[in-house]
């Protein structure tokens, strides 16, 4: 099963029109940390196979979504040992925060059930957030992605992104997590009232990753809000989970994304990944919908 990617997946806050820090060298120095952690984490799956591999490079506590958040040590130690088909993945875009001990990546994968074949049996893209541990090594806290078409072929360059270190919430862990709430409860607010689209149109960074399931990845807030708008009208989210980088810089929120009725059961998660932007207002970086599987 490919790397759970094929998944799916309030308050108010003035709307931010600020236009977003341009990466620099530094930022792609010190990202490039999380690039090599997630090219290590690719090439001992394709070594090893995708049970093992997973194992080796989640943390402990690491979330995969299935479609919904799940333990991914135990998600994966329930596989059988050995072969299960070729995924392969590559970064495309990363971020790591000014302390250096959060960040996250998003790119395309590939899978084939026969390693020889010309063609992967599935393609989609992938998000992995990456935390360092007390031992110096990386680990994967939580993972998540869709499947699409084959898309165009590319040989992406990798981009970096460029939060702005808090410093004032960096040294108030509550404080920069309540603010990180706060901001997806706004952007909730907006999604429940006036759409998603506009959502993304108020809160999203100038260069923002969006994934749908059975779409390309759109990148650029003006493409996404287009992109969504003709594809979800309005969203009821509730956030399930929270987590801020030590500098305040970089955090990431999950939770239920539900397009139906009131009386409808969950549809769908969500996952974004926020940025401290200019003004230390939080910008969405990355945002991804998995949507539950209908009843067959």
């Amino acid at each position: 099963m490919p790397r759970s990617r094929r998944l799916l997946l309030m308050c108010s806050l003035p709307a931010v029109v600020l236009s977003a820090p341009k990466p620099t060298a530094a930022d792609a120095d010190a990202a490039a940390a999380i690039v090599t952690a997630e090219k290590a984490f690719a090439a001992q799956v394709r070594a090893q196979g995708v049970r093992d591999g997973f194992l080796a490079w989640l943390a402990p506590t690491g979330v995969v979504f299935r479609p919904g958040p799940v333990s991914g040590v135990k998600t994966y130690e329930k596989q059988k040992p050995g072969w299960n088909g070729l995924l392969a993945w590559t970064p495309m875009h990363a971020a790591i925060s000014a302390d250096g001990k959060l960040g996250w990546s998003t790119g395309p994968w590939t899978f084939s059930r026969d390693s020889t074949a010309k063609k992967p049996d599935a393609h989609g893209d992938y998000m992995t957030v990456w935390r360092l541990q007390g031992d110096g090594s990386w680990k994967a806290v939580l993972d998540c992605g869709v499947s699409h078409p084959p898309p165009a072929r590319e040989t992406p360059a990798v981009t970096f992104g460029a939060p702005v270190p808090g410093a004032s919430l960096g040294s108030r862990p509550l404080a920069a997590r309540q603010s990180l709430y706060q901001a997806d409860a706004a952007f909730a607010k907006v999604a429940g009232t006036a759409g998603v689209s506009d959502a993304i149109a108020r809160y999203a960074s100038d260069d923002v990753i969006v994934l749908r399931e059975g779409d390309q990845r759109v990148t650029g807030k003006a493409a996404a809000r287009d992109s969504i708008a003709s594809r979800e009208a309005m969203a009821r989210m509730v956030s399930n989970a929270q987590s801020v980088a030590g500098s305040g810089d970089i955090g990431y929120t999950y939770g239920t994304f539900v397009t139906g009725g009131l009386a409808d059961p969950d549809s769908a998660w969500y996952v974004h990944v926020w940025h401290r932007g200019a003004a230390a207002a939080w910008r969405l970086a990355f945002q991804v919908v998995m949507p539950v599987p209908k009843p067959k």
